[in-house]
């Protein structure tokens, strides 16, 4: 029989001894990876969990914000039929009295809106935001949080305008500028129920 040579056995050797430090490595990184995935997933549903909880409060404030308009609407055309029982407010008994302040409270009452983003500017900058994965929920909780600024802006230009207008034409400027379409909540809808859906995968 004839010897090896002695490089062979150093070579042998040599990817004896790499193979395993290689392996080890290699299944290191894949754990690694694999655990780095995991707490990515993890943080960016409890930021979307976040930003579903600030939506659906928005949500209730934009319900809320519809029914005060509702009642604007429904005071203004009270205090319109009734015009004659504001100018004499002094001299009524105190049941009309105090429905006429009512109405009166509601058409003169200065509304803010102000739909907070916090959960949104988290998810931003946390740079979670790009690791969804998802452009379609992106793009519908942008247009949700966009949606929501461009209502309070409307709200509050509403708000402005209706205190500037004189108290004799006030009642049917009201009537005539209805808010309530100001107050859409689709794009908060679609971008909650987006959110859902991808939680539950």
């Amino acid at each position: 029989m004839k010897e090896r040579p002695r490089i062979v056995d150093w070579l042998l050797d040599f990817v004896n001894r790499l193979l395993p430090v290689v392996t080890g490595i290699a299944v290191t990184f894949t754990v690694q990876g694999m655990v780095n995935r995991a707490h990515t997933r993890r943080d960016v549903q409890s930021a979307l969990q976040l930003v579903r909880t600030e939506l659906t409060s928005n949500r209730k404030d934009v319900a809320e914000l519809k029914e005060y308009f509702q009642n604007e609407m429904t005071s203004a055309r009270y205090l319109g039929k009734h015009t004659d029982l504001v100018k004499k407010l002094k001299r009524l008994d105190s049941a009309t009295a105090d429905t006429v302040k009512y109405h009166l409270g509601i058409v003169g009452a200065d509304v803010t809106v102000v739909f907070p983003h916090d959960a949104l500017e988290l998810l931003k900058m946390s740079s979670l935001f790009q690791k969804i994965g998802d452009n379609g929920l992106s793009m519908k909780i942008i247009r949700a949080y966009d949606s929501c600024s461009q209502m309070a802006i409307s709200v509050d230009r509403h708000i402005a305008e209706r205190n500037a207008q004189p108290a004799d034409s006030l009642y049917n400027w009201i009537e005539l500028h209805d808010p309530r379409v100001f107050a859409d909540p689709a794009d908060i809808d679609k971008a909650i129920t987006a959110i859902n859906v991808y939680l539950r995968r």
